[in-house]
């Protein structure tokens, strides 16, 4: 079920794991933080075709996944492009594939702007290999949520 309140989506997962999904044109970079939601781990790459469903049923069963989290690219000002409405269509279709096969995880936007950029840069210095560029860019944002979401924790 998609979320669009941070505080209720902080609030639906206790010590479970987040699956982040950065969505590309053709790839989707995957990764995923562990139970106390302190570390990212990028985990796959996977192709968007016709079995990226049934792929992340199985990731989210095989990691015991207990929210996602998708990277969405809005403009400066905060509202949506093209691309992030094409990111919020496929989280739509996403999300009502797996409550169709009953697995209801909440599932949250978050604003990836410049991760790919951020990923780049790393590949350039020490991955060398642009096919893991999508999993890093997952792993950037995934880091980004994390870590704001420690420092709002802390304020509160």
């Amino acid at each position: 079920m998609i979320i669009r309140n941070i505080k209720e989506f902080l609030n639906s997962i206790n010590d479970e794991k987040i699956l982040c999904i950065d969505f590309g044109k053709k790839k989707i970079g995957l990764a995923i933080s562990n139970k106390l939601q302190s570390i990212a781990t990028p985990i796959d790459t996977l192709i968007r075709d016709k079995n990226f469903y049934k792929k992340i049923k199985i990731i989210i069963q095989e990691y015991e996944v207990g929210a996602i989290l998708v990277g969405l690219p809005l403009n400066e000002n905060g509202s949506l492009n093209k691309i992030s409405q094409f990111i919020v269509d496929i989280t739509k279709n996403m999300d009502f594939n797996l409550l169709d096969s009953k697995i209801n995880v909440p599932i949250h936007f978050w604003d990836e702007n410049y991760s790919s950029f951020e990923a780049e840069i790393l590949n350039k210095s020490i991955l060398k290999k642009k096919k893991k560029i999508d999993k890093y860019a997952a792993k950037i944002i995934l880091d980004d949520f994390l870590r704001e979401n420690k420092l709002n924790e802390k304020q509160n």
